[in-house]
């Protein structure tokens, strides 16, 4: 039987940490003007603005229990008392963000600017839930307006950072990123993202630099393991990937992408039965994950198994109908079983796809495939 062409899906997942902290978050002993302010004071209000105080501090204890609801509830009673009163909107504004109302969270979070035009928090805070939404300028301006007002602010340079780098600005993420360094040189999660970046831009040997450092600020980082995993197989080191994808599951081993990632290096390398148990853990972990299933498929229709192939490929196709490379790839698979209309009707189907999608040359080599089933004898 001849050999058929095969599309691979590689996928090189890089785990990213955006820092969504919630500055200015509840603290029982915080006393400046950024952070919140909570008075054990249990006596019976005597005025409006102390009924005010009290029913803060009574969401405040309600958050601190993560009674959310209840929070809200109490800080909203407060602000009926006092429409202007700062602490109770911020505190609501990430109170609505954890329960799901962003728009909620950016309007307190607006009125705490209005009120105080200072307040880096609810700058940096509206920036996360704006990124949240795919507002990705205006969480940038947030931001930058948290970063006049304080230029300390790493977690500021961490996000910006990595806003930047989605935006395909290598080379200011890459400065943020430095910043937060300079600012805080044992935060891991900074030489990560630097990292990150510089693995997007090409630079697989700084990547791994950036890796290693973060690494040796913290020895049980398991997405630096998986990163410098991926950098490594990049650059031809299997054996140290695999070394680093072991290493970053024995530390996390509920994180399926360095499952997923370690399977497609171990069919890569030929080993597809190691790549059908990392694949079918992945898919324990992440059971709509449809490249695990995809490529799981693969590695059965190189073992021959051609019926598990198409019942991966099968689930690929439910999870995400209009994935081309899943109709080649149990077209193949069909062909391979002597369903020739099957194989047709799944190659056309993979053509008219890739060809929607703007991939010309795979659409022209699923027609061909389909020339070839029609020719089979």
């Amino acid at each position: 039987m001849m050999q058929l062409p095969m599309i691979i899906k590689t996928a090189t997942t890089l785990a990213i940490v955006f820092t969504t902290t919630l500055l200015g978050a509840i603290d029982v002993n915080a006393r400046t003007d950024r952070q919140l302010s909570i008075r054990q004071n249990g006596n019976l209000a005597q005025n409006a603005q102390k009924q005010a105080e009290d029913l803060l501090i009574a969401g405040n204890q309600k958050f601190q229990r993560k009674d959310y609801d209840g929070a809200i509830a109490d800080y909203s009673r407060s602000l009926q008392i006092n429409p202007n009163y700062d602490k109770a909107l911020f505190n609501r504004g990430i109170a609505y963000g954890i329960t799901g109302n962003k728009q909620g969270a950016i309007d307190d979070y607006t009125q705490v600017i209005k009120l105080n035009p200072q307040s880096a928090n609810s700058y940096f805070n509206r920036s996360v839930v704006k990124s949240n939404l795919g507002d990705k300028q205006g969480a940038l301006s947030d931001l930058n307006r948290v970063l006049q007002i304080d230029p300390q602010a790493t977690d500021a340079y961490l996000n910006r950072g990595n806003l930047l780098q989605d935006t395909g600005d290598f080379e200011a993420a890459t400065a943020d990123f430095s910043r937060a360094i300079k600012l805080k040189p044992n935060r891991a999660d900074a030489y990560l993202n630097r990292g990150i970046t510089k693995f997007k831009s090409g630079d697989r040997q700084g990547a791994i630099a950036d890796y290693d450092l973060a690494i040796k600020n913290d020895p049980n980082y398991h997405l630096a393991y998986n990163n410098r995993a991926l950098s490594k197989a990049d650059l031809g080191d299997t054996q140290g990937a695999i070394t680093d994808f072991n290493r970053a599951i024995q530390i996390e081993p509920k994180y399926y992408l360095s499952y997923y990632n370690r399977a497609n290096l171990r069919r890569k390398a030929n080993d597809n039965s190691g790549a059908i148990v990392d694949y079918s853990k992945t898919i324990q972990l992440n059971p709509t994950y449809a490249a695990a299933y995809n490529n799981r498929g693969l590695a059965q229709k190189k073992l021959k198994d051609y019926s598990a192939a198409i019942l991966d490929f099968n689930k690929t196709l439910e999870l995400t109908p209009d994935f081309a490379e899943a109709y080649y790839n149990r077209g193949a698979a069909r062909q391979a079983l002597k369903d020739r209309s099957g194989a047709v009707s799944d190659l056309k189907t993979a053509a008219q796809l890739y060809q929607q999608q703007g991939s010309g040359r795979e659409s022209k080599k699923a027609l061909e495939l389909v020339t070839q089933v029609q020719n089979q004898q």
